[in-house]
């Protein structure tokens, strides 16, 4: 894990002048602050996002604490309820990397189709965490 130093330190190294860094808290029903979950060593924070192919847009749709061992197909109703589907919708899910190139300074995203029967260890989601 990199503390906010080491971020900064980064971002000076890619010529990159300014570090953005983004704060997501979740607000209860009493409109207070609740605190994240506690975090065990299976524990994994994943982040999602929805792509719309008709509006060619990807847009941040919320995060969730999943286990190593446990599967996409786990997790598929709060999905669906996170991106505004039915609770049944069938959706593909698909891990995104972002790779920089220096020479150009552009981003390109890959994308790998996940095995929704697989476990988040075995379909490797893990890799970019370990």
């Amino acid at each position: 894990m990199l503390m906010v130093g080491q971020l900064r330190e980064v971002s000076n190294k890619a010529n990159n002048a300014e570090l953005k860094l983004f704060l997501e808290v979740e607000i209860g029903q009493d409109l207070r602050p609740v605190p994240p979950p506690e975090k065990t060593k299976e524990d994994i924070l994943l982040f999602f996002k929805l792509y719309d192919p008709s509006k060619e847009e990807l847009r941040y749709v919320g995060r969730l604490f999943v286990k190593g061992s446990g599967k996409p197909l786990e997790i598929l109703t709060k999905l669906n309820e996170m991106a505004g589907f039915a609770p049944d919708q069938e959706i593909e899910l698909y891990e995104a990397s972002h790779l920089h190139f220096e020479i150009k300074f552009e981003p390109n995203v890959m994308c790998k189709h996940i095995d929704k029967r697989l476990t988040f260890r075995s379909s490797q989601v893990l890799k970019s965490t370990t």
